[in-house]
């Protein structure tokens, strides 16, 4: 889920957070990913030979800096530090769709 961060004005203020709704505990967990830092959407990619584990993957533009990169996320601790952070050489325009195709 893209959301807005809790501390915006959300009628001036672009997404600035991911989140997943853990339908068993009925819990929001929530990624803030910072001031002008907006993401596109969330993408999920499951690990194929571990049915539990998988990583949520988003491209960040951070206005602080005009640039960008991916994050990824386990699925497990979205609301932890991203596991990996992949600086990108251009800024990749905001964008509201993100998809995942394996192999």
């Amino acid at each position: 889920l893209s959301l807005h961060r809790e501390v915006v004005d959300i009628s001036k203020e672009l997404h600035g957070a991911i989140g997943c709704f853990e339908h068993k505990t009925g819990t929001l967990i929530v990624a803030d990913l910072g001031e002008n830092r907006y993401p596109s959407e969330p993408v999920y990619a499951p690990d194929s030979l571990n049915h539990d584990q998988g990583w949520i993957l988003t491209v960040v533009y951070d206005g602080n800096s005009d640039t960008s990169e991916v994050m990824v996320f386990s699925r497990n601790t979205l609301n932890q530090e991203p596991i990996c952070r992949l600086g990108l050489p251009k800024v990749i325009p905001f964008s509201f769709h993100g998809q995942w195709k394996s192999r």
